[in-house]
């Protein structure tokens, strides 16, 4: 796998379908993937599963081994199908992932994978059943940045592999690789709405604007000033980034300095003050003089 900038500029519609987004939500819905709604899938009913595996060896594969291992440490990246008839579920793609899903919720029955599970309505067309599970299930998916990111720090992790033996695997950089090494562990809201899309070195820079940013903004506040960051060049962003560090610094530093005298105390302003400042300095010494 070759990881070139236009590549990875790409990620954000690797794992789109190619069917039309608007036909299918016109008669889907989407639902999260609990344990209730797993029991309720009929696994034996593979019409629409372009796989002639056994269930009980696909099991044992190693890539089925990695896949489970995937899903219980960073999640399910991509939704899975169903078609919703008599009380039970079909399914129309995601076999694999959902036999894995099957497995983890019988570790744990209270794990959610919110809004993953597309639901098609019972009066759905067979055209676009059928459709869609040829589309999902026969074209191969490229690995998301989440999915290379924890196989980059498993490989980092593994006795006698080197990062030299990782970047020669998937033929990439060591920036790059560094980069995507680093997404697992990137904020939540980063790594679902910021990263597929603008690549992980960008996402990096937004990860790290998104934590100043919640020295002194709310949570819903630094979301929106990271989503209009979006599209800035990475010498942007470093800027932004270099001007909210030293702006944090620079808050951190007491700007009085007290001096006492015998029975008065002096304080000397280190700092220049907007008129807001000198109000509330202004009131605050009010209210001392009143006690």
């Amino acid at each position: 796998m070759n990881l070139s900038n236009n590549h990875l500029k790409e990620f954000g519609d690797i794992n789109k379908p190619t069917l039309e987004k608007t036909t299918i939500s016109k008669f889907s819905d989407f639902q999260n993937i609990t344990a209730n709604l797993i029991e309720k899938i009929d696994f034996s009913n593979r019409i629409f599963i372009n796989r002639l595996d056994d269930e009980d060896i696909i099991k044992k594969d190693e890539n089925f081994i990695s896949l489970l291992e995937s899903i219980r440490n960073i999640g399910l990246l991509n939704p899975v199908y169903l078609l919703e008839t008599n009380g039970k579920y079909i399914i129309i793609s995601g076999w694999r992932r959902l036999l894995a899903l099957k497995e983890l919720f019988n570790e744990n029955t209270n794990r959610v994978f919110s809004q993953k599970a597309i639901i098609f309505r019972k009066n759905t067309p067979m055209e676009i059943l059928e459709n869609t599970s040829i589309d999902e299930n026969t074209k191969r998916k490229d690995l998301s940045i989440l999915e290379l990111s924890y196989k980059f720090n498993k490989m980092s992790s593994e006795e006698g592999t080197t990062i030299e033996d990782c970047l020669k695997k998937f033929n990439i950089g060591k920036t790059q690789f560094h980069a995507i090494k680093k997404a697992i562990n990137f904020h939540p809201f980063i790594k679902e709405f910021i990263l597929e899309e603008i690549g992980p070195t960008n996402s990096d820079y937004l990860n790290k604007i998104y934590e100043k940013l919640l020295v002194n903004e709310t949570q819903e506040n630094a979301e929106k000033i990271v989503i209009s960051y979006k599209n800035f060049s990475r010498d942007e962003l470093k800027k932004i980034l270099e001007s909210l560090i030293k702006k944090i610094k620079k808050s951190k530093v007491d700007i009085f300095e007290f001096k006492r005298q015998k029975k008065k105390t002096f304080f000397t302003i280190k700092d220049s003050l907007s008129d807001d400042d000198y109000t509330k300095i202004e009131n605050f010494i009010k209210s001392l003089l009143k006690k």
